[in-house]
């Protein structure tokens, strides 16, 4: 069923209808993540994103869901454009505090909402937060980032390249005949 995000969902009420919400989202309306992604075009950037609503075997209520976008960032090393796709999968189990969260099962993470219902753009736009990575980078060999050279190797390089006839006083001797 694809339908427009609604901006609050009852998580319990939907897992208990077994509901799914399937769609895409501009990037522009996630305004944490646009703290972190480079501009682009808004027309063109959007996440898709499935979020599934069900109780497991326990009666636990879930939120199984799918997020995918491409972001556009900057790169660490060259500081261009980098054009970083991104998939996420989650489980987690809607919970009434830290007491409950610790018993879960390991395939599960909690979610704690803060009133009895929740933003589903915020669930998307967390998920794409944690799978931006801490450094971006571009693919090794695929950055236009300048080589570094350390002063040793540089030093190495000159000498190298230095014939022995060149004569580091040369330049004060031509400005001495010169006057």
């Amino acid at each position: 069923m694809r339908e427009a995000l609604p901006h609050s969902v009852d998580p319990r009420r939907l897992a208990e209808l077994s509901r799914e919400l399937v769609g895409t989202l501009a990037l522009e309306r996630l305004p944490r993540l646009a703290a972190v992604v480079a501009p682009a075009d808004p027309a063109a950037d959007y996440a898709s994103y499935r979020l599934r609503f069900r109780r497991d075997a326990s009666g636990r209520d879930l939120v199984e869901g799918e997020v995918a976008a491409t972001l556009h960032l900057r790169c660490e090393r060259c500081n261009q454009a980098l054009a970083l796709p991104v998939a996420s999968a989650f489980t987690l189990a809607v919970v009434d505090g830290l007491d409950e969260a610790a018993q879960l099962p390991e395939a599960y993470d909690p979610l704690l909402p803060e009133e009895a219902t929740l933003d589903p753009a915020a669930l998307v736009e967390d998920e794409l937060l944690l799978a931006v990575p801490a450094a971006p980078r571009h693919a090794e060999g695929a950055c236009r980032a300048p080589r570094y050279v350390s002063a040793e190797q540089q030093a190495d390089d000159e000498q190298a390249g230095a014939s022995a006839d060149d004569n580091p006083f040369a330049v004060l001797e031509s400005l001495k005949r010169r006057h």
